[in-house]
């Protein structure tokens, strides 16, 4: 059985500006038409720079995990492809596209990175545009599914409102079995990667998914909140000012 928990927590700089968090999160665990379970995580990260970038984000999220679940629930045998991620992330933009007009608005009023993982029973998918990070375990190696992706300046990235959004667009298909995973914003990747050795950095994670193994799956709901609490500590906040988000999840025995 799954266990997740997960957190968005508004950054020290965007208190000090009146400004709510921007980044946004799901995590779901539903039941295909095969009668197998399948663990669904999101997480978007509003720009900054974008008058609506925490509603870019929310729909970012909600559309994928429509996308994913109606996906899921359309074939007996669920056999993600390149093809079928990208119709997801196209329904994303025109969702975004379709509000800004109604709104007034331009799409890049809603800029926001994408990052998500399906994992089944015997496979995964993950896929993602702009920064952030996706870490994934199978067995007890973890790796790094794709690095954050950098803009052509500092401090920049891509988002799945650019014009060029799907040339930019990584998905990674694989029939290992997934036994732990984490998603992040870009506001945690300084604490969660180690940028030398391009890998995870484990201490950042083996506390908390430690923490996670010994729950039983419906024993979780006391840990977002401790884990929200974690990611505005003073500790956390020292190092990074930025809003924060993270997704982990755990099938692992303690």
């Amino acid at each position: 059985m799954w266990k997740v928990v997960s957190a968005s927590v508004v950054g020290t700089s965007h208190t000090e500006a009146n400004i709510p968090c921007q980044d946004d999160c799901y995590s779901e665990i539903i039941r295909g038409v095969d009668g197998q379970d399948y663990l669904i995580c999101v997480v978007s990260d509003g720009a900054g720079s974008a008058k609506e970038g925490g509603r870019g984000a929310e729909l970012a999220c909600l559309v994928s995990l429509s996308g994913i679940e109606a996906s899921l629930n359309a074939v007996t045998s669920f056999q993600p492809t390149a093809p079928i991620v990208r119709e997801w992330v196209e329904a994303v933009r025109r969702a975004i596209h379709e509000e800004a007009q109604a709104r007034s608005l331009t799409a890049r009023d809603f800029a926001c990175t994408l990052l998500a993982a399906v994992v089944g029973p015997g496979g995964a998918v993950f896929f993602q545009i702009g920064d952030g990070a996706i870490v994934a375990s199978s067995g007890y190696s973890y790796g790094v599914v794709f690095w954050p992706e950098s803009g052509p300046y500092a401090n920049m990235t891509y988002f799945v409102t650019d014009e060029d959004a799907l040339e930019h667009l990584q998905v990674a298909i694989t029939s290992a079995r997934v036994d732990e995973v984490a998603l992040f914003s870009d506001g945690l990747q300084r604490l969660a990667l180690s940028f030398e050795q391009l890998a995870p950095h484990a201490p950042f994670f083996e506390p908390m998914l430690g923490v996670l193994r010994k729950r039983n799956a419906g024993e979780c709901d006391d840990l977002g909140e401790q884990l929200a609490q974690f990611l505005g500590s003073t500790r956390i906040n020292e190092r990074t000012d930025d809003d924060k988000t993270l997704v982990l999840a755990t099938r692992r025995e303690p």
